[in-house]
């Protein structure tokens, strides 16, 4: 690495951190023309070609045409077995009876969900003739975020015309949350829907379950040989080859209907030497004949043709320049659309035939004979591949050109260029996969890749390969900027907070390197992102609000600068927290829903978890259980890998009392026990603990006091002495302050409650949702004492703080004692004890909770007798208003004036004890008034 620099001050470093990619080559479909993002690759969405000679596959089609109650189908068999061929001819039959109709080629590069999103998003708008948006289609209504799987469904469900999709070489996928939601995607699929998968194993999408359901169909290898007719009529349109009966009946049987095989022969059965072969015996298994065949085909090309063929058969898709590049044949063009044309397992990658690509059997036997010719040959042909590729802005398929000569300073040179762009737009597994492959000296070499590559290993939580870059940095602490790139010491601080969980010293890391405030483009806008982020939740757990909004907003300044779209997600995330601790949960739930409109769908394993930990934690406060079910069911894995603690704790925490609040006990025990897990294997104490106090919490609520004294003496202490009025928010949703305080208060040492209460109090003001909590637990404290009035004005500060927000859950997970002095409250409102000129402002609040917990609060308000019996006209009004009839439309109905009926309302409500019509009509109910 290069000396630090003598002073701290950020230098704005042109070079590796803003590179300029050249554009991609003029022949090569520009995917922003056509509407789609930049990183679609264009040839991927190409249909193959029909080819001339192509034997219709008539039984397949017929098998699957015929039978509407499909959805999917699967054409599984190894290499050669005319998957590709047989899809397409699938894609024309659909095409002629009017269906939509969209394809998409995988590769490894798939595996990336950025990059998979991208790539179905163009999909569904070839569906539909115009760009799709899976952000802009969501009607942000609900609380959870649509994800890609129910976006692309509820798109296909608006669909009048038919569609069909369809998806081949899906053996490159393993990314197991891109098979979840192709298997999310194919068990919902609407009827007028289908897809059309081929692929060389059986995909894990849920085919099984599929295929009882009667939905799915497989086409297996058997299926895909070519029958004796088919083997027959694919000899009688080459008829210039003059094939009897018994030459095509001798390659069925030594093909045993192999496609490819069968295409081998076509090929090569202008030498008299294979037909004479056929006489014989048939001792050739796939393999041998294939490349006994091939080298017949070979043969039979002029020296020249074989050459090109060699020397591009290294290639991963062909053009005319990267030919000639590859072999210095100026007339490359003219080679490739004369090998495609005479069918030698070449196919063109867009209609334009400017990019073509081998079949893979056909390029491995060509690779294999080029190797054997010697290394030295090979080794050129990937140099001259990885400098074209770079000269013109490939530089994936540089780097894996580079990787293949040995070439490792162009590969780590060329994907250090490259890391910031992955960086920055979450392709994170993609920069991964390519530092996996490179040796680390060449990685140790270039400090700038070093950084990238190690913050994409933390957002990715891949420790063991982490530790050697950040001890690559360490030399580096404090000394400022490193060209090319920003400031080793943020990313040192981000691997403080998401490695190390110590906050305080990321917080203190960052604000010693003093750049947060500058305003640079790229990569450097990313990295000053997500320090601003460090610095925002350092001021979150001290309690600085204001500053922490202040370092948020410098966070949202350094994304529009291009600093990455998905460290917004851990800015949002931030900042629900924020307001969330500060009492105002309605902000932080508008804030959290309007956030999750505009994340990508498919972005669950990075910062889309957290801000999803946070949404379950607000949802669960506001008791919104349904919609935190359904994010904890799409979600729960995802969080469960990412990468901040205290996101982590506060979504596990949250399913848990999901589950505990709806009776099903065992699912809360195995939050906890995820919850754990992950403490244990990070490895990280604190959420250890987490997980252990709500254990406590959950035997206090069993009243098995003993042992929650047992779990409890069992938990390692906290460090908070450290840092003893930083408060996490894991902290503030469960932990030693409150769970000691439960324990004196269980134990009866109320002395010793008190004193804790006190001292929690003093650690910090103004962080409201703790405050509830203490004033919650002080008034259980009052109410054991005896002290009622006491524990009154106790519960009434804790009304007063969670008013804003309507908080929920932190009152009702204390217990029945709340509950009960609830309904004291309430009963005290009923009986007539509110202020003077108006209701009391805590009574909705009230309600709202004691509804919550399931109290009946007709059944609570008829604890009183009627204070007067109800006229006639008072009993008809009562029935209106079970009718749910307005106003206006009962003064219609009974000819009399709107404050008349106002009037009889006032005093059904004043006879009743309640204060609306949905307490009236629970209270008449309960008195047996109506039915």
């Amino acid at each position: 690495m290069p000396p630090p620099s003598p002073h701290r001050q950020l230098r704005s470093h042109p070079l590796e951190a803003t590179t300029d990619w050249p554009t991609p080559p003029a022949d090569e479909p520009a995917s922003t023309e056509r509407g789609f993002p930049s990183d679609v690759r264009m040839h991927k969405l190409f249909t193959p070609p029909v080819y001339p000679g192509a034997v219709p596959r008539q039984a397949i089609l017929d098998r699957v045409l015929q039978d509407d109650s499909l959805r999917v189908t699967v054409l599984q068999g190894p290499a050669g077995h005319g998957k590709s061929t047989t899809l397409q001819q699938i894609k024309t039959a659909h095409e002629a009876r009017g269906w939509r109709t969209a394809w998409l080629t995988l590769d490894d590069a798939d595996n990336d969900p950025r990059r998979f999103e991208s790539h179905m998003v163009a999909v569904m708008s070839l569906l539909h003739g115009r760009a799709a948006s899976p952000g802009a289609s969501r009607s942000g209504t609900g609380d959870a975020p649509r994800d890609l799987a129910d976006w692309m469904l509820d798109t296909l469900s608006g669909r009048i015309t038919p569609a069909s999709i369809f998806i081949d070489e899906f053996q490159a996928l393993r990314n197991e949350a891109i098979l979840r939601f192709f298997r999310s995607v194919l068990a919902r699929l609407p009827a007028n829907v289908h897809v059309f998968i081929g692929s060389r194993t059986l995909p894990e999408i849920g085919l099984a379950t599929l295929m009882v359901n009667r939905v799915a169909s497989v086409v297996r290898a058997d299926d895909l040989r070519f029958t004796p007719g088919e083997v027959t009529q694919f000899f009688a349109d080459s008829a210039s080859l003059q094939v009897s009966a018994g030459e095509v009946d001798a390659i069925y049987r030594r093909t045993e209907g192999w496609p490819a095989g069968v295409q081998l022969f076509r090929l090569a059965l202008v030498s008299p030497e294979v037909r004479m072969a056929l006489d014989g015996a048939d001792d050739h298994g796939p393999r041998e004949l294939a490349e006994y065949l091939a080298d017949n085909v070979m043969s039979l090309q002029s020296p020249r043709m074989q050459e090109f063929l060699l020397k591009t058969s290294l290639l991963q898709r062909l053009s005319a320049p990267l030919c000639t590049a590859v072999t210095g044949f100026e007339d490359a063009q003219e080679l490739l659309v004369r090998l495609e044309r005479s069918g030698l397992f070449l196919r063109a990658l867009d209609s334009d035939n400017q990019w073509f690509k081998y079949h893979g059997l056909f390029s491995t036997y060509l690779a294999e004979s080029l190797q054997r010719n010697g290394p030295d040959e090979v080794r050129q042909v990937h140099e001259r591949a990885a400098q074209w590729c770079l000269a013109h802005g490939l530089p994936e398929e540089a780097i894996h050109h580079a990787l293949c000569c040995r070439n490792f300073p162009l590969a780590a040179s060329t994907l250090t260029d490259w890391s910031s762009q992955l960086v920055a737009g979450a392709e994170l597994i993609t920069l991964e996969r390519w530092h996996d492959r490179l040796p680390s000296h060449e990685v140790a070499q270039r400090p700038a890749l070093v950084i990238r590559a190690a913050y994409a290993l933390m957002f990715l939580r891949r420790r063991p390969k982490l530790r050697p870059l950040l001890d690559l940095m360490a030399p580096q602490a404090g000394g400022g900027d490193i060209v090319p790139t920003t400031n080793p010491d943020l990313c040192r601080a981000m691997s403080f907070l998401l490695v190390d969980d110590d906050l305080a010293a990321a917080a203190d890391t960052v604000e010693q390197a003093g750049v947060v405030q500058r305003e640079l483009e790229g990569f450097p806008a990313f990295e000053l992102g997500a320090a601003a982020n460090v610095l925002a939740l350092g001021k979150v757990a001290s309690g600085d609000f204001e500053g922490a909004r202040q370092a948020l907003a410098l966070a949202r300044a350094h994304i529009g600068r291009g600093g990455g779209s998905f460290v917004g997600g851990y800015t949002a995330a931030i900042t629900g927290s924020n307001l969330l601790v500060q009492g105002r949960l309605q902000e932080a739930l508008a804030h959290l829903r309007d956030e999750n409109a505009q994340e990508a769908p498919l972005d669950t394993s990075v910062a889309g978890a957290a801000l999803a930990a946070c949404h379950m934690f607000a949802l669960y406060e506001a008791n919104d259980l349904a919609t935190l079910e359904s994010l904890a069911h799409r979600f729960q894995r995802e969080i469960s890998e990412s990468v901040t603690l205290d996101f982590i704790a506060a979504a596990h925490i949250a399913i848990s009392r999901m589950h505990e609040a709806r009776g099903r006990s065992d699912e809360a025990v195995a939050a906890l026990d995820e919850l754990e897990r992950i403490g244990h294997t990070s490895p990280w104490q604190r959420l250890v603990a987490v997980s252990e106090w709500e254990r406590v919490r959950r035997a206090l609520a069993g009243r098995e006091i003993e042992r929650a004294v047992a779990l409890a003496m069992r938990i390692a202490p906290d460090s908070r002495d450290d840092a003893p009025h930083w408060i996490h928010l894991a902290e503030d949703v469960e932990g030693s302050g409150y769970g000691w305080i439960r324990l004196a208060i269980a134990r009866h040492d109320h002395a010793d409650a008190a004193q804790r209460i006190a001292r929690e109090r003093v650690r910090q003001t103004g962080r409201v949702y703790r405050d509830i909590k203490l004033s919650v637990l002080e008034a259980l404290l009052q109410q054991r004492m005896g002290a009622r009035n006491a524990a009154h004005r106790c519960l009434r500060k804790a009304l007063q703080l969670g008013r804003r927000g309507r908080y929920v859950r932190c009152l009702l997970d204390e217990g029945d004692g709340v509950i009960e002095l609830l309904r004291e409250a309430y009963q005290n409102l009923l009986q007539g004890h509110e202020p003077r000129g108006g209701t009391d402002p805590d009574r909705d609040y009230i309600e709202l909770l004691l509804e919550a917990s399931g109290t009946d609060l007709g059944r609570q308000a008829a604890g009183n007798a009627l204070t007067e019996a109800l006229s006639e006209r008072e009993k008809e009004m009562l029935h209106f208003l079970l009718d749910g009839t307005t106003n206006r439309e009962i003064a219609g109905r009974l000819f009399v004036s709107e404050n008349t009926v106002k009037f009889h309302l006032k005093n059904i409500y004043s006879k009743l004890g309640v204060g609306n019509r949905l307490q009236a009509i629970n209270t008449a109910r309960a008195l047996r008034l109506i039915e």
